[in-house]
């Protein structure tokens, strides 16, 4: 465990702070994937021929295969906003504590989202319950890339979307990273925790 020089008052205090507002962010992104990842998905199972769709209070009308091609890009994107949010908590966190990794932080998580409560466990849960609940995380991320995918493979498959060029490259640029850090950050990670905790069992 790395040991780093012991903060200032005033630096734990800025530090504090920046753990709460990356905890806010988190969960305002995971709130905002769910649920521009269910409108892209009733979206793409309604169909776009040859409808528009109205944008209400200003009434602007927008092409629906156009918004629909902007799918899989945006939801590839909010997923790279939730994993930053979730490295500068970390990185907060470690530089609250002092130490890398820091650990117990639950004290500090004064803004916790619908998905740290979905897996909070403590010590005197069952194992295998909190070896399961440990992938809630990751398993919310894949899904989201997963969606991005079928949104991307209905634009690569349909050569008449307009811009339809600009919006693949949108997409594979963001995707690409989206997905090495979801597969590294989260599910290396914790797949490693559920071996050391078995092994220090």
């Amino acid at each position: 465990m790395a040991q780093s020089a012991t903060p200032s008052e005033d630096e734990q205090q800025h530090w504090l702070r920046r753990l709460e507002a990356t905890g806010r962010a988190q969960a305002r992104y995971l709130w905002l994937v769910l649920v521009v990842g269910l409108f892209y998905a009733a979206l793409r199972v309604r169909g776009t021929d040859p409808e528009q769709i109205t944008v209400p209070i200003v009434s602007l009308k927008l092409d629906a295969a156009t918004v629909l091609a902007s799918g899989g890009p945006i939801v590839a994107f909010l997923v790279l906003v939730i994993m930053g949010a979730i490295r500068a908590w970390t990185h907060a966190l470690e530089q609250y504590r002092g130490t890398s990794p820091a650990n117990d932080a639950e004290q500090l998580d004064t803004h916790p989202n619908a998905l740290d409560l979905a897996m909070y466990t403590t010590d005197k849960s069952p194992a295998v319950m909190r070896h399961l609940l440990s992938f809630v995380y990751p398993l919310f991320l894949t899904a989201a890339l997963v969606e991005s995918v079928w949104l991307g493979w209905w634009l690569w498959s349909d050569p008449v979307v307009p811009g339809r060029e600009y919006f693949l490259v949108a997409w594979v640029v963001s995707w690409i990273p989206a997905a090495v850090l979801v597969l590294s950050n989260m599910w290396w990670k914790r797949i490693r925790q559920v071996f050391d905790r078995k092994q220090a069992g």
